[in-house]
């Protein structure tokens, strides 16, 4: 029995906890707890997340969470946990594991007094204080599924909440009941949504959660028959067909079975025998990777309806639908419907803030698959938006919403090449957030200050950013938030020349992007961009058969930025170099302005690497020259040494030794001390104007030393372009010889 001092300090902290929470109920104050069971469990206090020691304790936590408010007997948890145990030995199991359970979450921030204990039973209090994800999403699910019209913000906010199934990797009996129960109830919720969404007309909202449906349950005919009929509703019959033949398939193997005759029916009435193949992008260019667009003419929204009473829910519902036709259409019809979402938004009076904070998010984003179709006028009205909503929050708070806004105007500092200024703003928010305690936000300010001191090549202080963001990771919930920073973390290792841990950044991001069971937009589009840079890591590392693989698959094309798809196509398809070289020039000529400036720096660089293998040598020189324009108009800093040593290998090679000269020079002042790649760069460029002198030994030398740091780089293509110069020179090794359509 506990001394009297330790029954007053618990009794004490009961009645605290329970005051505290009715205060916070009252006052609208976010939860003590948050409890997730939709996926794998996880409880997280503000402090961070709750560490328990053994699966037993999980399980223990589990049960008493999804029983919150009702007491569970010592007994029957004895038999539940310990099913084998004699009894005395079984209710010593459970003291321990309650104890750990308590202890564990008084590290937390003094939260064991969510743990109520009597002789016989124990609970988890019904309070205000705790958030249960399963429980909210029930709630909202039934209550969306009760009303026969509207309440449709209620039923996309439970399918927001529907992260995987029910305590995924948890087999208790108790589990396996409950995991059943609510994936039923998540499919009838996704129905409901397509049914209501296509009577409102929002086939392209329709669309999202439809296949959605199929994800889930791709044995679920209806799920099938529905995304067949908005297929053709949208203009897109080939998509419907290719619908009928996955149903068809999957059918065959799981169940042995020919579709229903309503699926049959189905398709007959919507006349998809007579679809063409040819709506389709070719074979060829799918395994490509090359642009295959189409413009689609889409329906216009009805946006006289109402589908909720709170305005700022059917601002964004609007929103989300236009977001979707944008992507579908490659801009036309999702641009005017985005439109037309701006203006209800500016209806919104004192909510204009918050509605400008999430069009301006939207805005951007949206630019990046889209680009450059759409032009730059999208990612400049989500920069003012933003802007607009961090003056308010500025002079109005909350914190919590000017944290917000804080990370979201660097994150648009950095999309416009505003570097200095976006790194200024992630710091102030970094100082807000850490005195407010807030680990989960710290981990996206710290992002957006390692891409901003990235980009304006101070590489030290994103290095350091960067590592502070990564250490937030535990605490933050939103997976493309973690995906994202990892892929950025591998792009700073990119810039200084580590591609060993670059690959291991990619991999990383690629295998966070397969745990995303329902992947956003950004998540697609993220997911492209990580196969992208590793084609672009293991084309250094010369690891040439392993490049076909790493292309986006059919379904994610149309998500993969124009300029990735180019460099997908050039460095995958080297026999083609010369042809897609052209291509991309006239490409890179019409649209440069109108792409967002992170992209423009890798696409610059690939280009005139690969117009120096392939001895373009004026075209590259020009290339370079524009990279070098780019650098200094995006304020990338430091990022010009890498154009001033391309341009001067390309001026040596055409004879031109004095500018070349002069272009060595200005890289040898801007390079950074962590730039690994310039110093190779500059010893080649050396090695090569010594050689146009007739300086043998010295050319032998800087281009020995060149072909070593590319190798500690881990570029063996650049290592043996340069192996095979010094082959030239009639010394060094030349034990590995440059391919037939690599040349000088």
């Amino acid at each position: 029995m506990g001394t009297p001092g330790r029954i007053v300090w618990s009794e004490l902290s009961r009645l605290t906890f329970k005051l505290s929470a009715r205060i916070g109920a009252t006052l609208g104050v976010k939860p003590m707890l948050n409890v997730e069971m939709l996926g794998h469990f996880a409880i997280t206090a503000p402090a961070g997340e709750v560490v328990l020691p053994t699966a037993k304790v999980r399980l223990l936590a589990a049960y008493l969470f999804w029983k919150q408010g009702r007491w569970v007997s010592r007994d029957f948890l004895c038999e539940m946990l310990w099913r084998e145990a004699e009894q005395n030995r079984a209710a010593a199991s459970l003291r321990t594991a309650l104890y750990g359970l308590r202890h564990a979450m008084d590290e937390q921030g003094g939260l064991g007094c969510f743990i109520e204990l009597r002789r016989e039973a124990v609970r988890v209090p019904g309070t205000a204080g705790c958030l249960v994800d399963a429980r909210e999403f029930e709630e909202k699910a039934r209550l969306g599924l009760t009303v026969k019209t509207g309440q449709l913000d209620v039923l996309m906010a439970a399918v927001g909440l529907y992260r995987g199934d029910f305590l995924e990797g948890m087999d208790a009996d108790w589990c396996l009941g409950e995991r059943r129960r609510l994936a039923d109830l998540h499919l009838a919720v996704l129905r409901a949504l397509v049914e209501r969404l296509w009577s409102a007309g929002l086939q392209s909202a329709a669309l999202t959660y439809a296949r959605r449906w199929v994800e889930t349950d791709c044995l679920d005919e209806a799920a099938h028959q529905w995304l067949m009929r908005l297929y053709c509703a949208m203009g897109q019959p080939a998509l419907a067909l290719e619908q009928f033949e996955r149903c068809r398939q999957a059918l065959r193997v799981e169940l042995g079975l020919a579709p229903s005759e309503a699926t049959l029916r189905l398709y007959r009435e919507l006349g998809l025998g007579a679809a063409s193949p040819g709506e389709n992008p070719s074979s060829a260019t799918r395994a490509r990777g090359l642009p295959a667009r189409r413009l689609v003419a889409k329906p216009a929204l009805p946006w006289k309806k109402v589908f909720s009473t709170d305005p700022v829910r059917n601002a964004r519902f609007l929103l989300a639908s236009a977001e979707a036709l944008a992507l579908e259409s490659e801009g036309l019809q999702g641009v005017k419907s985005l439109e037309k979402a701006l203006t209800a938004f500016d209806r919104l009076g004192h909510l204009g803030a918050k509605a400008r904070l999430i069009l301006g998010e939207a805005l951007l984003w949206l630019s990046v698959p889209l680009a450059p179709s759409i032009g730059p006028a999208l990612r400049d009205q989500g920069f003012d938006y933003i802007q607009e909503a961090l003056a308010y929050y500025r002079s109005c708070g909350p914190p919590a919403e000017l944290q917000n806004a804080l990370y979201m105007a660097a994150a648009a500092c950095w999309m416009k090449a505003l570097n200095h200024e976006g790194a200024a703003l992630a710091a102030e928010g970094l100082t807000l957030i850490r005195s407010l305690g807030e680990r989960e936000a710290e981990g996206r300010l710290g992002l957006a200050l390692g891409v901003t001191l990235r980009e304006a090549y101070r590489l030290d202080e994103a290095e350091a950013a960067f590592a502070q963001a990564l250490e937030a990771v535990p605490y933050m919930s939103n997976l493309r938030e973690i995906q994202w920073l990892v892929f950025q973390r591998g792009i700073l290792s990119y810039i200084t020349g580590d591609l060993a841990e670059l690959e291991r950044f990619l991999n990383e991001a690629l295998s966070l992007t397969q745990l995303i069971r329902f992947p956003s937009l950004m998540v697609k589009v993220g997911e492209c961009m990580i196969r992208s840079m590793l084609i672009v890591c293991h084309h250094y590392q010369g690891r040439t058969e392993e490049l076909r693989e790493l292309l986006p698959p059919p379904d994610l094309e149309r998500f993969n930025p124009e300029p990735f798809v180019y460099l997908n196509s050039l460095l995958v398809f080297p026999n083609e170099r010369r042809s897609i070289l052209r291509e991309l020039g006239k490409w890179l000529r019409a649209r440069l302005d109108k792409l967002p400036p992170p992209m423009v720096g890798c696409t610059v660089r690939v280009v005139v690497e690969e117009l120096l293998v392939d001895g373009q040598r004026a075209e590259a020189a020009r290339w370079a020259g524009a990279g070098v324009r780019l650098a200094r108009r995006y304020q990338w800093g430091g990022f010009q040494a890498f154009y001033y040593c391309f341009r001067a290998v390309a001026l040596i090679r055409q004879g031109r030794l004095e500018p070349a000269e002069v272009c060595l020079r200005r890289a040898e002042k801007l390079a950074h001390p962590s730039d690994r790649w310039t110093p190779a760069w500059l010893a080649r460029a050396t090695g090569l104007l010594a050689r146009s002198r007739g300086e043998a030994k010295a050319a032998a030398r800087a281009l020995a030393r060149s072909r070593r740091l590319f190798l500690e780089i881990g570029d063996r293509y650049h290592a043996r372009q340069v192996e095979f110069e010094l082959s030239r020179e009639g010394e060094g090794v030349t034990s590995v010889a440059l391919p037939a359509n690599q040349t000088d």
